[in-house]
């Protein structure tokens, strides 16, 4: 990047001019400069002291606008689901965000680091915006294979971050399945967001409670979330959707600890206070069901898991990652539960393409327990409608007509016992 600082010197009624130029590297580190002074009339030599001074001072002040440097160590991370990949170090300048990240290797282990310009390259996520990554360093794209204990190190480089920014995303991929992710980075030192969370910052609370639990410092992580808690129902009473998420925090805090009984009792509790009508109940019906399932109450676990289902599909066209992780579940308290045998098979989802819609197509995939044969209709009554094998999670197309604004599933088993009919909406994607 090429700056050019124009100073003025007036000397009685003639005004000197000097052109100072420097010229910085694209690395905001290794900052290299070239002064040149051009005298358009000869000046004595205290002028030219002078005027040199006032260049160099001119000089810093613009070098230290323009590369002035952050370096975060060991960032804060509220959430993630990386077992082997941490973020050690964040540097932030004013032409880029460089994360060095450290990959821990053990024998077998394969990684494949992608590319800039790949669908599954990371990307870095301020609020609403998106930023791709723009190189990888201190390593070359590819499969990393690991040969025995060891830690390999990469780098990603993006744009910039917009000034005043204090928390971001790493997301991996934008691919439909669970993606490699780095939830709600603080772009401050523990330190800092101790302070910051202490003096009341319910963000920092927040943050700092999903920390230390994710670091399973449990004691540390409910003295946060208890700070966290008695500031929201100050600033935001216990009617709001933030008091609410607040308690499914807690909830799923108790779940980790292993407190089973008072999960399940503030789940059940919550509930009933808001109504199954709330999606904001949502989470804490998923937590409810991982509650059942560990005291081996199964049945209980898989009617909270699809209401959990039932409750995000009013607001959202869920992902078949969703379907994929709920099913699972519901397949393992299903195997559990022992009068399976007597039950008729259950519609966990159908997740459709909503891309596909518009070619014509519905393309599902659909999940049940229970089942050995599906079929798909736009009629409620099945009319004309013909039985197929049905696998785990399987994808189907079907095609649609133009009026056609409903499709519903069903199942059986292999007693000819039936599902409750799946409805899913027509929906093209906007």
């Amino acid at each position: 990047m090429n700056f050019k600082v124009k100073l003025y010197i007036y000397l009685g009624s003639h005004k000197k001019t000097i052109y100072y130029y420097l010229l910085l590297s694209s690395h905001s580190i290794k900052t290299n400069t070239l002064l040149s002074i051009l005298y358009v009339f000869s000046m004595n030599n205290i002028l030219r002291c002078f005027a040199l001074s006032f260049a160099f001072v001119a000089s810093m002040a613009v070098i230290s606008s323009i590369s002035a440097q952050t370096i975060i160590d060991n960032p804060i991370v509220a959430g993630t689901n990386s077992e082997y990949i941490t973020i050690s170090k964040i540097e932030t300048s004013s032409d880029s965000t460089v994360f060095q990240m450290e990959l821990t290797c053990y024998e077998g282990l394969e990684y494949t680091l992608h590319e800039k310009g790949s669908i599954h390259a990371f990307k870095m996520i301020v609020g609403e915006e998106n930023y791709p990554l723009l190189r990888i360093t201190a390593a070359e794209a590819g499969t990393i294979e690991c040969k025995m204990m060891s830690v390999q190190y990469f780098h990603l480089v993006f744009d910039a971050l917009p000034e005043g920014t204090e928390v971001l995303t790493i997301q991996e991929g934008d691919r439909s399945e669970s993606d490699l992710f780095f939830d709600n980075i603080l772009l401050s030192s523990l330190e800092e967001a101790t302070e910051k969370a202490k003096a009341g910052d319910s963000k920092y609370q927040k943050f700092l409670a999903k920390h230390y639990e994710e670091q399973y410092d449990y004691e540390s992580a409910q003295e946060y979330l208890n700070m966290y808690i008695d500031q929201v129902v100050k600033t935001e009473g216990t009617q709001s959707k933030g008091y609410l998420d607040a308690l499914g925090s807690q909830i799923q805090l108790n779940l980790n600890v292993g407190n089973y009984v008072e999960a399940k009792e503030l789940s059940l509790q919550t509930i009933e206070a808001v109504g199954l009508e709330n999606p904001g109940v949502a989470n804490i019906l998923y937590t409810l069901g991982d509650v059942y399932q560990v005291l081996g109450k199964h049945e209980d676990a898989v009617e909270n898991y699809i209401q959990y289902l039932r409750t995000m599909e009013k607001g959202n066209n869920l992902k078949s990652a969703t379907y994929s992780m709920v099913n699972n579940l519901v397949m393992y308290s299903w195997a559990s539960m022992k009068d399976t045998l007597d039950r008729q098979p259950l519609a966990v989802g159908v997740a459709i393409n909503p891309l596909k819609i518009e070619e014509g197509t519905a393309q599902m995939r659909i999940y049940a327990v229970g089942a050995t044969e599906y079929m798909v209709s736009d009629s409620e009554e099945f009319k004309g409608s013909k039985w197929s094998t049905y696998e785990p999670a399987l994808m189907m197309e079907a095609k649609l007509k133009s009026t056609t604004k409903t499709l519903y599933v069903r199942f059986k088993d292999n007693k000819n016992r039936l599902s409750t009919p799946f409805v899913i909406k027509i929906e093209p994607q906007e």
